[in-house]
């Protein structure tokens, strides 16, 4: 495992809910979404897709795509609310360009683990940085 992301909701500058304190998750129910479109039953975000139903949302999921870069880039314009890794918006946030949504604690974390195939047939420098990488992460105290 190399780090857990913690995923929270956020909002741009140009949603109703940007700078809104003590919102409730009820507040949140009818919001459209953006996200990611591993966030669905059997994708790699379904965590996300569980809470939304376990908290009775209803709002639809305006758009989706498998770039942070674009959920990011649909969440600060304004499109609807989206899930991010709190750790990649934490600077965002600090500068007033998004706002943390409930719940304070977020929603899920996921593990972000180092995979590769021990049966394909590496480069020199494939082999180099696995090598380093695996040093590195067996002399480092593990993120919890």
């Amino acid at each position: 495992m190399l780090f857990r992301e913690r995923y929270a909701y956020f909002c741009g500058q140009r949603h109703r809910l940007f700078g809104q304190a003590n919102l409730t998750l009820e507040q949140l129910a009818a919001e459209n979404f953006v996200s990611f479109t591993s966030d669905q039953l059997g994708g790699n975000l379904s965590p996300l897709t569980l809470f939304r139903d376990q908290q009775g949302f209803t709002g639809k999921i305006v758009a989706s795509s498998t770039s942070f870069e674009e959920i990011y880039r649909l969440i600060c314009a304004g499109f609807g609310i989206g899930c991010l890794p709190t750790h990649l918006v934490r600077r965002d946030v600090e500068q007033g360009l998004l706002w943390r949504l409930p719940p304070e604690d977020g929603v899920v974390d996921f593990d972000i683990q180092l995979l590769w195939n021990r049966e394909q047939k590496m480069s020199q420098a494939e082999t180099v940085f696995l090598e380093s990488f695996q040093h590195m992460l067996s002399i480092r105290e593990p993120v919890l």
